[in-house]
């Protein structure tokens, strides 16, 4: 008898009517008795491979045996219809056997496919190698001739032999009944050069190897024999042309038919790809795109062009999608497409969230375009049914910075608003200014970057704002005057433009809004314009009983953010609801965000003006403390009330600042925050207009010939 325990049993002369009448079934019916989980001698396996078909179904298993002293042996295990019953047997298939990944086949109609000797090897490449298919014949290196091979038509073949005799000959056996069966292209790898006798992938994977080595291993293997050239009959090999023109090569453009070309208002390219079962949307210059491109053209050939072929390829694709493809306005994070929000969570499945009047639903397969990129991380799935409340404890903050913190939250996840107020985050050391800066970014636009260092100039900034919906600006010790003006023109949604690099003249160009996030230990909103765009927020200090762990104070915020992300998003809906009833008696700087959250209010369970009272006293509390802070409006104020307190003042800059110097001290005259000329002393003048304004002076500059008078006055 065979010592193969895949060999069939022969039938004698002789044998009983059972064994003569036993066929095997495949696959298995649902009314099969349950297999066996041990071999009667060789007890229990330390390893199960099913077999399934193209659908999924069961066809039988290999068991893998290991002994006491080391040695393995391998049992297949089948199903077979006797006289009377149905019984599993330590028997094979017949011939024409499955092949170990039909299902896989069938899933995959376009991917190559890597053949190994042996199931152990086969799921170590499916490891090493995720867009190809790994498969393998039953019964090893002797089992090549008694394998089904045709599910091999018309693909591209790449055989990964055990570095032996044995696998050499499996190789070379695997080979010639793939060109049998129809494969497209076939290719065989050669073992690097160091590796032992037997080595295969599932010792490259114990290696430690990455799918990039073992790509390039399959890059490097030798081609067979290209299908195309091979399956010409006779006639046609004999044919003479009928021109000497050649035949025009296929492009690997082709390669991209499936992306959808668009292009972006600034004019960059994109493209939108299905991968897994929903579309993602990537610059067509991005690496993203290269590599899909890349896998695909691999994909279609069985081989990869140059990368000068690629790049050239990629160039056209642009072309395409600038030219001659539609323009869309894609979102980063957040979004309004004219009658929802949305909100990208930023997941494997790129699951969005939309939210309108009615409420929220989490959406599979969202009409968004969202952008993403390598920093970008994953929301929370949101959960409904947490009150806004349950948010409390976990900020250090009286009630009203509570409500400021909240509706910037709001806000930053409120797709349709286009002005955000910046968020300072002020506090003495110990405050936890920094974890509550994470803490909100968490909620809102997550990141494995959660902090920035304050740009060196607007160039960096506008990078930062492309590519980060929430800009978080971490441990500020000064707000320098250009940084101030660009903060405030990102708060309200003006545009930047500069050069894309600084050794051409290309515009790289940013318009819109972000929110933002300032943090650290002095007042970050000294300046007038910056003070009325902002909710500063003073921390209070973490005393040393209320202060937590690292671990314990993120363990309990990771299982109460989906609720509170839920709280949030549905007071975003109400926002929606009750946008066209709310209407502001004041109107402040920000006025678009103001009328927002005052909406939102039914949402978060606030009485109505509840915001306003927040937002009003933490404005007079700013601007107070601006007021203070800027020697050239403490000492007009000065000058008016004491010395003009009736009629008001008219003169030049340069007399205003003879006046001015004349009441302040000499140390702060001598000082680099005091105007030495009349120039700068009408640059501040025009800043601390507002600051004077709420004091009840107000200032006009005018004309008259030569002289540019300023006149101050009482309001009124």
């Amino acid at each position: 008898m065979s010592s193969d325990p895949f060999a069939p049993v022969l039938k004698t002369p002789g044998s009983n009517s059972k064994q003569a009448t036993r066929r095997c079934l495949a696959p298995v019916p649902a009314s099969a008795p349950q297999a066996p989980s041990a071999h009667p001698k060789l007890g229990e396996p330390s390893k199960v491979w099913r077999y399934l078909d193209e659908q999924g179904r069961l066809l039988g298993f290999v068991l893998r045996f290991e002994a006491e002293d080391g040695s393995k042996s391998f049992r297949p295990l089948c199903l077979f219809e006797e006289p009377g019953a149905l019984r599993w047997r330590w028997q094979a298939w017949p011939e024409n056997r499955p092949l170990y990944g039909l299902d896989k086949i069938a899933q995959n109609p376009n991917a190559p496919i890597i053949i190994t000797e042996g199931e152990k090897a086969a799921d170590a490449a499916q490891v090493l190698l995720p867009d190809h298919i790994a498969i393998t014949s039953p019964g090893g290196s002797n089992g090549a001739a008694k394998t089904d091979w045709s599910p091999l038509k018309g693909r591209c073949v790449i055989i990964w032999p055990d570095a032996d005799p044995a696998g050499a000959k499996y190789a070379d056996a695997v080979a010639e009944h793939a060109e049998h069966a129809g494969a497209k292209t076939i290719s065989r790898l050669e073992p690097p050069k160091g590796t032992g006798n037997g080595w295969d992938a599932a010792d490259a994977l114990q290696a430690g190897w990455t799918p990039e080595q073992a790509l390039k291993l399959v890059r490097s293997g030798q081609s067979i024999r290209s299908v195309e050239t091979k399956t010409k009959s006779a006639s046609q090999t004999m044919r003479k042309p009928q021109s000497n023109r050649k035949k025009k090569p296929s492009s690997i453009l082709s390669a991209a038919d499936g992306a959808e070309l668009w292009h972006t208002p600034q004019m960059q390219a994109y493209a939108s790809i299905e991968v897994n079962g929903h579309t993602e949307h990537w610059r067509i210059d991005g690496i993203h795109f290269k590599r899909w491109f890349a896998g695909r053209i691999y994909h279609q050939t069985g081989h990869v062009p140059s990368g000068q072929a690629i790049s050239d390829a990629l160039r056209v694709l642009e072309v395409r999608a600038l030219e001659d493809s539609a323009c869309h306005r894609p979102m980063l994070r957040a979004g309004w497409d004219g009658e929802a929000c949305w909100l990208d969570l930023c997941d494997e499945r790129w699951r969005a969230v939309k939210i309108t009047r009615h409420g929220w639903e989490i959406v599979d397969k969202p009409k968004a375009r969202f952008l993403r990129n390598e920093t970008m991380a994953a929301l929370p799935e949101p959960e409904p049914g947490t009150m806004i409340e349950t948010f409390r404890s976990f900020v250090n903050a009286d009630d009203n910075d509570f409500k400021l913190i909240v509706a910037w939250l709001v806000a930053s996840l409120f797709g349709r608003g286009k002005t955000f107020p910046v968020l300072a985050l002020g506090g003495e050391q110990g405050s936890g200014k920094t974890t509550m800066a994470r803490l909100l970014r968490s909620l809102t636009d997550p990141s494995d970057v959660s902090a920035l260092a304050t740009p060196k100039d607007e160039r960096d900034l506008v990078v930062m704002a492309v590519n980060n919906h929430v800009l978080s600006f971490d441990n500020v010790s000064k707000v320098e005057s250009w940084f101030s003006d660009a903060v405030c023109r990102l708060a309200t949604g003006a545009g930047f433009i500069t050069r894309k690099l600084h050794s051409d003249a290309d515009p790289f160009w940013f318009q819109g809004s972000r929110p933002v996030i300032l943090n650290g230990i002095p007042s970050l909103t000294d300046r007038a314009d910056l003070a009325e765009r902002s909710l500063t927020v003073r921390l209070l200090r973490i005393d040393e009983a209320g202060r937590q762990t690292e671990d314990e104070f993120w363990k309990a915020w990771d299982q109460a953010k989906p609720g509170i992300l839920g709280a949030l998003l549905g007071a975003v809906s109400a926002a929606l609801r009750h946008w066209e009833s709310v209407e502001l008696k004041e109107k402040p700087r920000m006025a678009d965000f103001a009328h927002m959250i005052t909406a939102a209010e039914p949402g978060l369970g606030w009485e109505t003006g509840e915001f306003m009272s927040a937002y009003t006293a933490n404005r007079q509390a700013t601007t107070e403390a601006v007021f203070e802070s800027d020697p050239v409006a403490v000492a007009i104020l000065t000058f008016i009330q004491e010395e003009h307190p009736t009629n008001g003042w008219d003169g030049t800059a340069t007399e205003l600042l003879g006046h001015l110097n004349r009441i302040v001290s000499d140390d702060l005259r001598r000082s680099r925050f005091w105007p030495a000329k009349p120039n700068a002393l009408g640059n501040a003048v025009d800043r601390a207009a507002p600051l004077l304004r709420h004091r009840g002076i107000h200032m006009t500059k005018r004309s008259t010939g030569a002289k540019r008078l300023i006149r101050l006055c009482h309001a009124g």
